[in-house]
């Protein structure tokens, strides 16, 4: 298959869903709220890799510190759950390191994991249905994280760590017994993880880049706005108010006499107010002869009225 043709065959889900998403409002909400949301009013600021260093190392030990502590509660624990699933270990440089990229993001962070747990386990149970599931184990992890993988381009989600939470579904022996109970530990750990970001990276750094999608997703005007749009614009905008005049008819009077667009002329009854407007401007009496005038194009008489 030539390369021209392979190009066609990609999906956009973006082009289906941006549609849906609302855009981001978050530069509506107070300051404080905002700027931890990863709002700024200004240009970012670079403050140096050695403050970098130190915001990482500190958001990956809160992240991770926080996480073992929920898991930790006798509520979870009680339920055989490991002290931390060891994916969130690399989700942590991502996300207090590399915070602009955007595998980083929290679409990619939230949805990569969470496909990527609903596929590695899914899997897992799939082939615990085999009685020789042990001796399968490692195609049944290989084959998680392949499709979660695929999954995650297809969507838009890529987030390496999440790869990882796919394949531990399947082999890590801790993980594996989980089953379904293992997809709320993946939110939750991404929402703990998730939520110290957006508190330590907007200190003097800015986190998130975007939530969805960098593209606008600004929606388009309506059919039926479009002409009350294009109205009001025409109205805030002199120049282009200016060339639709100019499109109109226009009548002047100045002291040589009438100016008539092609194709107009006057009625006796309508040469007396035009005698009556040139005498109020200044230019004294107007003349029959002279209202009859200069047309742009052609010189027009009141004679040809009917």
């Amino acid at each position: 298959m030539c390369s021209t043709e392979a190009k066609h065959f990609s999906v956009d889900i973006d082009r289906h869903l941006n549609a849906y998403i609302p855009s981001n409002f978050v530069h509506r909400l107070p300051k404080p709220i905002a700027r931890f949301l990863g709002y700024r009013d200004g240009p970012r600021q670079d403050i140096g890799n050695v403050l970098i260093a130190g915001w990482a190392f500190l958001g990956a030990f809160v992240g991770i510190i926080t996480i073992e502590a929920v898991f930790m509660i006798p509520a979870i624990h009680d339920h055989g759950v490991p002290i931390v699933i060891a994916s969130f270990g690399a989700a942590a440089i991502l996300e207090y390191n590399t915070i602009e990229s955007p595998l980083a993001q929290p679409r990619n962070i939230i949805i990569g994991h969470f496909l990527s747990a609903v596929i590695g386990i899914s899997v897992t149970k799939l082939f615990s249905l085999n009685p020789n599931f042990e001796n399968l184990q490692w195609v049944a992890g290989a084959l998680a994280c392949g499709l979660a993988s695929a999954a995650m381009t297809l969507t838009k989600t890529i987030h390496p760590p999440a790869g990882a939470t796919a394949l531990l579904a399947a082999v890590d022996p801790q993980v594996e017994p989980l089953g379904w109970y293992l997809l709320p530990l993946v939110l939750l750990s991404t929402a703990l993880m998730l939520v110290t970001s957006l508190l330590l990276n907007n200190i003097q750094r800015q986190y998130p880049t975007y939530w969805w999608t960098p593209a606008d997703l600004a929606r388009k005007d309506k059919p039926d706005d479009v002409e009350k749009n294009s109205s009001s614009k025409m109205s805030l905008n002199p120049k282009m108010q200016n060339a639709e005049e100019a499109e109109e008819p226009v009548i002047k009077i100045t002291k040589d006499g009438v100016s008539v667009p092609d194709g107009i002329c006057f009625a006796h009854e309508e040469m007396d107010i035009l005698e009556v407007l040139h005498q109020r401007l200044g230019f004294g009496m107007l003349t029959l002869q002279e209202a009859a005038v200069q047309p742009r194009s052609t010189r027009a008489s009141p004679s040809h009225c009917s």
